[in-house]
């Protein structure tokens, strides 16, 4: 391992010492909401000490064989961009370090930066989040795609409802656990068929539907499974429904004691990679 004072003392300059040992930053403050906003980071080493919620850094161009280090001694979880649009982290557009947290990056290529966290401290949390909605959703025309929507959260760390509020949010890169459950219900004799599916960005995801038949008046079922999906930073997940029938809805149900309120939708997030 170089020492810089026994490549200094050996007669070569502080600019070569420094190419050969790197540099080190005590004191960068995290900057803006984006890539194009963040503070670039000039140093090997680099101790990022100021970071406001959603603040980022970039990191410098990708060079093969290349390694950085960042360590978040900030108040909040802090965002670490690739340079520019053609490079990735970890195949993602973004990385999240919890605070008191370390990452060593690793340029594998000159356009994919890998990393290992976890130095110095803990290692990022997972995001995850629980959210439900109490509000009946009724389909206004039959065979028509309606988004689940959500009005309340009881757990959340970087994965949050969006607007509209059928959106489930991802702050974090990662493959996450979705996983919901729906309460169906119908005023009608006959049966009708629900399908269920879901949808990242706005886009159907092929292969994600289920159908379920809805039998009878006052056919409380519930509907219940989950999904395993690749997210990057910023994409959104939706649950969709639709009905041949439009006396199905999806039903909530006030507290009666002793039994608690039923929610229409209860939905959660679990980062698992």
């Amino acid at each position: 391992m170089a020492l810089p004072s026994r490549v200094l003392n050996s007669g070569v300059t502080s600019l070569t010492t420094a190419a050969i040992c790197g540099e080190g930053s005590s004191a960068v403050s995290a900057a803006g909401s984006t890539s194009s906003d963040a503070t670039a980071l000039t140093s090997i080493y680099n101790r990022i000490s100021t970071v406001a919620a959603g603040s980022g850094v970039k990191l410098p161009p990708c060079e093969m064989g290349a390694t950085i280090w960042v360590t978040n001694v900030g108040a909040n979880a802090l965002l670490v961009y690739p340079w520019d649009t053609g490079t990735t982290v970890g195949g993602a557009t973004s990385l999240t370090i919890m605070p008191n947290s370390a990452v060593c990056f690793f340029a594998i290529s000159n356009t994919r930066w890998e990393q290992h966290q976890g130095f110095g401290g803990a290692a990022s949390q997972a995001a995850h989040g629980a959210f439900i909605s109490t509000a009946t959703q009724t389909a206004a025309l039959a065979n028509t795609a309606y988004p689940v929507t959500l009005s309340a959260t009881t757990e959340s760390y970087l994965v949050s409802i969006g607007s509209p509020a059928s959106r489930i949010v991802c702050a974090q890169a990662g493959v996450y656990n979705f996983q919901f459950s729906i309460q169906l219900d119908k005023t009608a004799a006959s049966t009708a068929a629900v399908f269920i599916w879901y949808r990242v960005n706005g886009f159907d995801i092929a292969n994600s539907a289920t159908k379920v038949a809805v039998n009878g008046s006052d056919a409380e079922i519930v509907a219940a499974w989950n999904f395993l999906q690749d997210m990057n930073a910023g994409d959104y997940f939706e649950l969709v429904w639709s009905t041949d029938d439009t006396n199905c809805f999806i039903a909530g149900f006030a507290a009666s004691p002793p039994v608690p309120a039923i929610p229409s939708v209860i939905f959660t997030a679990t980062q698992i990679r």
